[in-house]
């Protein structure tokens, strides 16, 4: 009963950081190839799943609360899904199984969109120190030769 619903938001939320995760691939691909229309594209679109994202969240925690409430479990947000486990373990192991299981994709795909976001922060920051000392040295001393100057 309220299992389905958790699960179901759940692989909703799944199936959103997937698409996310390919938006953020294409936003680095169109960083590194500066493809500033690409970039606004892609930047855009992040812009609404990740409205998507945060809207399938709240449902899945509303769902979780209404679990625990329904069971008479007080917790806090941050233990509500390992309580919610245990209440599930002990009542039906299978769906303890399949709750795990989503939860571990889960947990993979916002790892893996952690890294894709450390990248293109990287990747941000390199350009812009690259073209900082591109300036630099293009603008630097008028004293040395264009060509003298380190690049």
């Amino acid at each position: 009963m309220y299992y389905d619903q958790i699960l179901q938001h759940t692989y909703e939320q799944i199936s959103y950081l997937s698409d996310f995760i390919v938006i953020l691939k294409k936003l680095q691909r169109a960083i590194v190839s500066n493809d500033l229309v690409e970039i606004e594209i892609s930047v855009d679109q992040e812009e609404k799943i990740l409205h998507r994202i945060k809207f399938c969240e709240d449902k899945r925690s509303e769902a979780v609360k209404m679990a625990l409430s329904h069971y008479q479990v007080e917790v806090s947000n941050n233990d509500a899904l390992d309580k919610l486990a245990d209440v599930l373990l002990a009542i039906d192991p299978e769906i303890h199984e399949e709750f795990n299981q989503v939860r571990t994709i889960l947990l993979e795909k916002v790892k893996e969109i952690l890294l894709l976001n450390s990248q293109n922060e990287i990747i941000i920051s390199n350009s812009r120190q690259f073209i900082r000392d591109l300036i630099k040295n293009i603008l630097g001393t008028k004293k040395e030769n264009f060509f003298d100057r380190k690049v």
